[in-house]
């Protein structure tokens, strides 16, 4: 019982420790840890190739939807698009839903400037660009249906 602590910033009745919310010393997430890992796994050499593949693999992704008539929204140079469909689409939610549904690709709802788009990103080291051109083929068969 020596270790047994008690403090208002401690959850008493958890049943479990979640260590995404909290540390082992019950102070601030070690969200360094990934970026720790994937360094002394990849090295800087290994992590900026990672970078720069996920980032290729987004402007594939903006040049295929842009030619069928998709708009992206953001400017980031980083491996994450937010995109909307051409006007006469469904809901963006709804094109959503089809591609999960689809069990072949992942997107997700977000706001970008205060507007539903589709939030595209490609940080999964595994992802191809055979991947992105099906991620597109499912998208713009999910706005004409």
């Amino acid at each position: 019982e020596a270790f047994q602590v008690g403090a208002e910033f401690m959850p008493s009745s958890a049943q479990r420790v979640d260590p995404y919310l909290n540390s082992i010393q019950w102070s601030r997430r070690f969200m360094g840890l990934r970026l720790f890992l994937s360094l002394a796994a990849a090295g800087w050499d290994g992590y900026a190739q990672h970078i720069e593949r996920a980032v290729a693999l987004i402007d594939h992704a903006k040049t295929l939807l842009t030619a069928r008539g998709w708009s992206t929204l953001n400017a980031s140079r980083l491996a994450v698009l937010c995109v909307v469909p051409p006007p006469g689409a469904p809901p963006i939610r709804e094109i959503v839903r089809t591609v999960l549904a689809s069990g072949r690709a992942w997107v997700a709802v977000a706001m970008f400037e205060r507007r539903e788009v589709i939030r595209i990103c490609a940080t999964h080291g595994e992802t191809s660009f055979a991947d992105v051109e099906e991620l597109v083929r499912i998208l713009d068969v999910a706005r004409i249906t």
